[in-house]
């Protein structure tokens, strides 16, 4: 719920007031097939929050309607369907997506199409930094941001070592086990940028 709001925030900000008439489209893509565990009740929420929405009088006096597609967790499909939906169905703008690989994709496409594109669940630090461009928007938090969370619980548990596991299928699972795993064991070298954010997750307190 709290999630579409920030939707229906920016969509405000960004559709023409003047046209009345029309249902304001959204695009979301994301990973039914593959996840139906956790994204069946993603939809269903996100089905409420719009008819709660609609039933206010919607947005700017126009009602939301989300248009879905199946990316099949492929980021060629995701792309695909992507284009679909803006040139097809005219969306306004793009969300979703679930894995982090997907999300890179259409972040990239986003970016080409200069469209804005609110990335739900995708964990990869690369989302805004790397790879990241004024046209995406995340909203969950990212695996540097998590560990950040996660390291000073586990440093006052006087663990040696420790495992976390995520979903997530970009190279950002990968960078985050080795980082994690090498604050945990000190042998991360005082001149890498792990060791930063070592460093800054034990000074840290978690929020």
């Amino acid at each position: 719920m709290q999630r579409l709001a920030l939707l229906t925030l920016l969509t405000s900000c960004i559709v023409a007031p003047a046209v009345t008439a029309q249902t304001i489209k959204l695009g979301e893509i994301n990973e039914y097939k593959q996840f139906p565990a956790f994204l069946e009740p993603y939809r269903k929420g996100m089905d409420l929050a719009v008819d709660e929405i609609n039933g206010a009088g919607g947005v700017l006096g126009r009602k939301l309607e989300i248009i879905s597609r199946d990316d099949n967790g492929v980021p060629g499909d995701a792309v695909r369907a992507a284009e679909e939906l803006l040139t097809r169905e005219q969306v306004t703008l793009l969300m979703g997506t679930f894995a982090s690989n997907v999300g890179l994709a259409v972040s990239d496409l986003a970016k080409r199409r200069q469209v804005l594109f609110i990335a739900a669940e995708p964990l990869s630090d690369k989302l805004v930094w790397d790879s990241g461009n004024k046209y995406t928007f995340r909203l969950r938090a990212s695996t540097f941001m998590q560990t950040a969370m996660l390291v000073p619980d586990a440093v006052k548990a006087g663990k040696k070592r420790w495992r976390s596991s995520t979903p997530t299928t970009s190279t950002a699972r990968r960078r985050r086990r080795r980082s994690s795993n090498r604050c945990r064991r000190g042998k991360v070298r005082a001149s890498s940028s792990s060791s930063r954010r070592c460093r800054s997750a034990r000074s840290s307190p978690a929020p």
